[in-house]
């Protein structure tokens, strides 16, 4: 893979990056942990002893409804209250049963999302979103960083979609996905970039993952931009080019026969994702 502007990232995690002012891959390397902290068993978490739970964060809640996980806390790194998505416990059911049809929940009903992942977001949001005003008072800061995994990245694109534009009172600094599957029509992209411009916010594949790959664009579907594509080590990175639509020069050039690897769906930043690990 050609790369310009390379440089060589922090000894810590032995990374050759492509350079950016803005995309971080440290900040990226912290919130896959977070992602993947989700995944870990009850007993990892209340003692918050798994191999991602960073000792900068601070957990306070695990929600959990009908299969769909959350972790809520406080983020010390980032001076944040955070929200990590679980991802599917079980990957290949989860591809193979994914629901293509959309629905329009909002009040622009030109803007469509997934039935099935609008349905897993709002069974866990209720809960959520009781939980911000007490981890506001305990904290003492409205600011927000949102990260998650798999089916988990695409619940945290539609709450920080929420979040944007319907409450508005809390500061969304951060949103990073991780595997992300297509969330909505190319209206909800674009309505989502729009509110994003001013947020930190990036949506990292890794090399052949299948998932970002579904539900397929000519259903309908459409990725939000400033996807970050990783090669298959894992140590290089295009900044891909996808304001007005998905690069075909990233995560979209191994479409449609290539891109079919759940084993890169389970491995971000050298970190494997998913229960058990």
């Amino acid at each position: 893979m050609m790369l310009s502007f390379i440089y060589v990232f922090a000894l810590t995690y032995g990374f050759t990056v492509m350079n950016s002012l803005a995309y971080d891959p440290i900040m990226s390397r912290h919130c896959v942990d977070l992602a993947q902290a989700s995944y870990s068993s009850i007993s990892e978490l209340d003692s918050w002893t798994c191999k991602t739970c960073d000792q900068d964060v601070e957990l306070d809640y695990v929600v959990e409804e009908n299969g769909v996980r959350a972790l809520q806390g406080y983020d010390s790194y980032s001076d944040s209250l955070f929200i990590a998505f679980r991802g599917s416990v079980n990957i290949q059911n989860w591809i193979d049963n994914i629901q293509i049809s959309k629905i329009s929940p909002y009040n622009d009903t030109s803007i469509e999302v997934s039935k099935g992942f609008y349905k897993a977001y709002n069974s866990i949001k209720p809960e959520l979103f009781d939980n911000l005003p007490s981890l506001v008072d305990k904290y003492n800061t409205r600011n927000l960083l949102i990260t998650g995994h798999s089916l988990g990245a695409a619940i945290t694109t539609l709450i920080s979609y929420d979040i944007m534009t319907i409450f508005p009172t809390y500061n969304l600094l951060y949103i990073f996905t991780f595997g992300s599957p297509r969330v909505g029509n190319p209206a909800f992209s674009t309505s989502f970039n729009n509110y994003s411009k001013s947020i930190t916010h990036y949506r990292v594949t890794h090399y052949y993952d299948i998932v970002p790959h579904v539900p397929e664009e000519f259903l309908g579907y459409e990725h939000v931009s400033n996807e970050i594509w990783y090669d298959e080590e894992n140590t290089d990175f295009i900044i891909c080019n996808d304001t007005l639509e998905e690069d075909d020069n990233c995560s979209n050039s191994c479409a449609p026969t290539h891109c079919t690897s759940t084993s890169d769906h389970l491995d971000y930043l050298n970190i494997t994702m998913g229960s058990g690990n």
